[in-house]
């Protein structure tokens, strides 16, 4: 744990530079290499801690209510704890370059000072065993995020968006409150393991526990209905910023999910349907909104959505197969859960960081907007197109591994005897989510970087730097390694499912061994295919030396002059599909003689919670006037309170 402590010394030494150097253009160097530094250093224990080390937690004597402050990492700790900060550090490097040239109009200093407190706010999340230390550092986290949502805050969207993130994420603040309130009711204290403790204490077995938990964890997750505030929070923010909440700020709801089922144990079966089903909606609802979207970051914070649903969705089996009495099922849901949050976090930094790069050489997010950008930035494409292969869940990537991991539940549950086989029915579903991620992707690819350029900003694109290129890169390759050597990562991510269901490792090892084997198989497949493509591209290079190459117009359909308006646009490319789903897809169609285009709308945030907003408001208004009497009707009012409270201290029943 010493190490821990000094990787988060080291952040907070990072947020301090940021200030005392905020007029020193070196200062951005020194933030960068302190953030590397203590993402690093703290990055050990949790390494260490996933190859089967045990660490003592460290206790202090806080002198407040709710007893000490304990600090410990287990293996569920340590597994988003390496998210964050794999994460972390290379979205900073991406910031550092991204907002060098902002530097002499905007308070960069605060940015770079609020990320780096937001990284240790998480890690103190993740590692927290005492209620008052873990909602401090969930509330620093949620506030650090709004001043690095609202970084551009001259623009009323982006002001619009921080605020619908800071009302959503403090109600369900709200909602934790609560449940910690329930929780803790009669506890000596308020440690986790006391907690854990009072959990067979605990009234219809914990149900309110675990609906309260669903509610306020799953608002700082982003699922279905409660995603409203994260494509707008996303898209307004700068895209390191992006990543860094798309890749791990939302996940803090993912690691809330489970380390509250660890603590009460199996959780009961109602609650595992529930959160199978949220799981299914979120992850669907998703990838369709994702595919009608023309802004490239809105595009990309509705697939966080998609995957924090199929997340859900090997929660939801880790949930059944406890309740039903089956470990090994448990323990591979739990499992596919925590790898597919470490696997998001890598492919999805990488994409909101290569949407950074074409923002900075195009300036515009708008799909409609851009072209051609393979030829100018060919770099920032392989990057791009690792992630993108990644996210759609084919080998030879990390994200087929966990998407294989949660087939692997929901297929060993439709095996069962018992109700519990009903869950294979979400299959389907999982494929379905899978197939549209590949068409979403290859409208996105193809329009963003395939083509001819369709506007001069798209044409004028220039490769990006260095700084911008090598975290986009390395969180790439990470995508690689896991995906063709899942062995690394399969035995730690089972020990992680293990200490989520509460299962002793040896004998689940043993009941895994078919497991690993297939991620052996997994790996052999993954190195063929990553030959087959070295192979057949050296053939290609080596056959077009041979001859001579011509080139010639791209065919036109008998136009004379090719231009991009011939060009499939985002929203035609999508309109076939979503014409299937109908009304459920959220988008508007604008059909004309010469033109077609579509506009897609938030179903939620625009047909629910913002008419609410406008009720509550009237409402409020006609209460208005109460606030603007005269001094004796505020007496009244102090007066006919004290009597109504007088009269229930008499009347009430004493005990």
């Amino acid at each position: 744990m010493t190490a821990f402590l000094a990787g988060m010394a080291l952040l907070l030494v990072a947020a301090a530079s940021c200030a005392a150097f905020r007029r020193r253009s070196f200062g951005d160097g020194v933030f960068t290499a302190c953030v590397i530094a203590g993402a690093a250093v703290a990055s050990v224990p949790a390494v260490q801690v996933l190859l089967g080390a045990t660490l003592p937690q460290l206790r202090w004597r806080a002198g407040v209510p709710g007893g000490d402050w304990v600090l410990g990492i287990d293996p569920l700790s340590a597994i988003f704890l390496l998210a964050i900060l794999v994460v972390g550090a290379a979205s900073a490097a991406f910031g550092a370059a991204y907002q060098a040239r902002e530097r002499g109009h905007r308070a960069v200093w605060l940015s770079h000072a609020a990320f780096a407190l937001v990284l240790a706010a998480m890690a103190l999340v993740v590692t927290a065993r005492s209620v008052l230390l873990f909602l401090g550092a969930w509330e620093l986290m949620a506030l650090g995020s709004y001043v690095l949502i609202v970084t551009e805050h001259e623009h009323p969207t982006v002001r619009r968006a921080g605020l619908i993130y800071l009302v959503t994420t403090h109600a369900g603040t709200l909602a934790l409150l609560a449940m910690f309130a329930i929780w803790t009711s009669g506890s000596r204290d308020w440690t986790f393991a006391a907690l854990a403790a009072n959990g067979p204490r605990l009234a219809l077995g914990g149900g309110v526990v675990l609906a309260l938990a669903l509610v306020g964890f799953g608002a700082k997750a982003g699922l279905v209905p409660l995603h409203f505030w994260l494509p707008a929070a996303h898209a307004s923010a700068p895209s390191h910023v992006s990543a860094l909440m798309s890749g791990v700020v939302i996940k803090m709801g993912i690691y809330g999910i489970l380390r509250v089922v660890a603590l009460l144990g199996p959780p009961p079966a109602w609650w595992g349907w529930v959160v199978l089903a949220i799981g299914v909606a979120s992850a669907v609802l998703g990838v369709l909104w994702a595919l009608v979207q023309h802004d490239v970051k809105r595009l990309l914070a509705y697939h966080s959505v998609e995957n924090i649903g199929i997340i859900l969705i090997g929660v939801g089996v880790g949930a059944l197969g406890a309740a039903s009495g089956h470990p090994i099922i448990a323990v591979i849901g739990y499992g596919a859960a925590a790898l597919h949050s470490l696997n998001h976090a890598l492919f999805k930094g990488a994409l909101f960081l290569a949407a950074g790069a074409i923002y900075r050489a195009t300036g515009t997010r708008d799909l409609e907007q851009l072209g051609g950008l393979a030829r100018r930035m060919p770099l920032t494409w392989l990057g791009f197109l690792v992630a993108a292969v990644a996210i759609i869940g084919v080998p030879p990537l990390n994200g087929f591994v966990s998407e294989w991991l949660v087939f692997q539940g929901l297929l060993r549950a439709g095996q069962s005897a018992e109700a519990l086989r009903l869950v294979v029915f979400a299959a389907p579903a999982l494929a379905l989510v899978g197939g549209l991620a590949l068409a979403c992707f290859a409208k996105v690819a193809g329009i963003v970087f395939l083509g001819h350029p369709r506007s001069s900003q798209a044409a004028e694109a220039r490769e990006a730097g260095a700084g911008l290129l090598a975290p986009v890169l390395v969180l790439a390759f990470a995508c690689v390694v896991i995906g063709t050597v899942p062995a690394l990562v399969m035995r730690p991510v089972m020990v992680v499912g293990a200490t989520v269901a509460g299962e002793h490792w040896v004998p689940i090892a043993a009941a895994l061994s078919d497991v690993f084997a297939d991620a052996g198989r997994i790996s052999w497949l993954a190195i063929g295919l990553l030959l087959v493509g070295a192979i057949l591209w050296l053939a290609r290079r080596a056959a077009l030396r041979r001859q001579v190459v011509r080139t010639g117009p791209t065919w036109a359909c008998g136009y004379p002059h090719p231009t991009p308006r011939m060009q499939y646009t985002a929203s035609s490319f999508a309109a076939p599909l979503a014409s299937v789903f109908g009304r459920l897809a959220g988008v508007r169609e604008h059909r004309g003689a010469t033109v077609f285009h579509s506009t897609p709308v938030d179903l939620v945030l625009d047909a629910a919670v913002l008419p609410l907003w406008a009720r509550v408001e009237r409402a409020a208004l006609r209460l208005r006037p109460m606030q603007q009497g005269r001094l004796h009707v505020y007496l009244i009012y102090v007066v006919v309170t004290v009597v109504l409270v007088l009269g229930y201290l008499v009347l009430a029943p004493t005990r």
